[in-house]
């Protein structure tokens, strides 16, 4: 029923996870390789896959077609080597694909959850793996490939993005700098502007290189060129080539010292006009501004941010917010913070740190939000204990060293004296003795 098909070269540390995923639920496991030089065939072989050769010939879509030209199989699910189903998430495939025979859709869309070096979540986006074998159903472009039919008509597809994730490594630091380091992407998409020099979507990934080269300035000049030159077709397509472009952009501003206001307004204002469903122009708009020390305003749109994800959804648009959401909590609090409101510095973290209370900066805001209230209306030591004992019914284990070394790190970085040493009394003479002696 399903051919597992993947393209590869040096993937010996991948291949084992790219093949264990489906192999209780796939008919059959095709495996072609482009040139490696390291185990990756032969622990292919050994773990039943049908291994192909290709040769390298610069292009993406033509090593993916030749893979599919070897699919027996009524569906396909073609995933690179850094990207995995969950074995819950895999289970659930063939009674969705059976669900899916007899209507008229030719993929599959599920949720794709970047993941950086140390598995947390980078960001959150959709994407089609899993597609009908059907003649004339293939790939196009040399990089940064896409699905459609030969005609160049896009495909239609069944979304599933909150039953199915699709997990994937390759924009982790380690796997980009090896990138970089070959720069085959940039090669390839300089290749392919040669020949479709207006291709939005090139344009924008060509963007995205300069910013991993660490080339800002070329990035910059190549974003505000492409959105001021976008076709009005464009507006209102959330995808490379439509909302990603002032997104890109955005980002890219907001972490720099001396962009004024005017011109992130400019560029925000033209874009939520034209996508006005897209949550991530004002996180990036309220990033900027807590970076300017313009609390209010960054708060403001923070919170509108999270609205806009919460009213649309997250399919192809607000990848960052949701990627990020509990990081977005903690910015928020901070805001809150600043703005004087402590109270709701403390809703907004006790979300944040329920869901995972391993997350100093949330912890730390937190305690910041009752030390002064506490100090200045109950008194030092009576406080801080009303404050230990919150801390152990909501979220922490005192009995648990780690626990505590934890809270009394951010009551130290809180500079909370009478909570400090509410938690010191908490460790015996021995355990002071090794934490004083750090």
């Amino acid at each position: 029923m399903i051919s597992q098909c993947m393209i590869v070269k040096n993937e010996e540390d991948n291949i084992e996870q790219a093949l264990s995923w489906g192999k209780d639920i796939v008919s059959e496991q095709i495996v072609v390789d482009t040139g490696s030089t390291d185990r990756t065939v032969e622990l292919a072989q050994q773990l039943g896959a049908k291994v192909y050769h290709f040769s390298w010939i610069d292009d993406f879509s033509a090593a993916k077609n030749f893979a599919i030209s070897k699919a027996e199989c009524e569906w396909i699910a073609l995933l690179d080597a850094d990207e995995y189903f969950s074995k819950e998430d895999a289970g659930k495939l063939k009674l969705i694909l059976s669900q899916l025979e007899d209507k008229p859709y030719d993929g599959l869309a599920t949720k794709w959850i970047h993941l950086e070096d140390d598995k947390t979540i980078k960001m959150i986006d959709a994407q089609v793996r899993i597609f009908r074998n059907r003649p004339g159903l293939r790939y196009h472009r040399r990089i940064h490939e896409y699905l459609a039919w030969e005609d160049g008509t896009g495909i239609s597809y069944w979304q599933d993005t909150e039953g199915l994730s699709l997990f994937h490594t390759g924009y982790g630091a380690a796997a980009e700098k090896k990138k970089q380091g070959e720069g085959r992407n940039l090669r390839l998409i300089q290749a392919e502007l040669k020949d479709h020099p207006d291709d939005f979507d090139m344009l924008t990934y060509l963007g995205n290189e300069y910013i991993a080269l660490g080339e800002f300035a070329l990035a910059e000049e190549l974003y505000e060129k492409t959105l001021a030159d976008l076709p009005q077709w464009v507006y209102g397509v959330y995808h490379v080539a439509g909302s990603e472009i002032p997104l890109r952009l955005m980002s890219l501003l907001a972490d720099q010292p001396d962009v004024p206001e005017s011109k992130m307004e400019e560029i925000y204002q033209k874009a939520i006009s034209g996508w006005p469903e897209e949550g991530d122009y004002d996180y990036f708009l309220g990033l900027y501004y807590s970076r300017h020390g313009n609390y209010q305003k960054a708060e403001i749109h923070i919170r509108h941010g999270l609205e806009i994800m919460e009213r649309y959804g997250n399919f192809q648009k607000s990848m960052v917010i949701s990627g990020k959401i509990l990081e977005v909590y903690e910015l928020l609090a901070a805001c809150c913070l600043n703005n004087g409101n402590p109270m709701e510095t403390v809703r907004v973290t006790t979300l944040v740190l329920r869901d995972n209370h391993y997350l100093m900066g949330s912890l730390i805001l937190f305690i910041m939000a009752f030390r002064d209230e506490m100090e200045k209306n109950i008194g030092g030591r009576e406080g801080a204990i009303q404050v230990a004992s919150l801390l152990e019914k909501s979220f922490y284990d005192f009995s648990s060293l780690k626990d505590r070394m934890f809270v009394l790190r951010a009551a130290q970085k809180s500079q909370y004296r009478a909570l400090i040493q509410v938690i010191r009394e908490l460790f015996s003479a021995e355990e002071l003795a090794v934490i004083d002696g750090i």
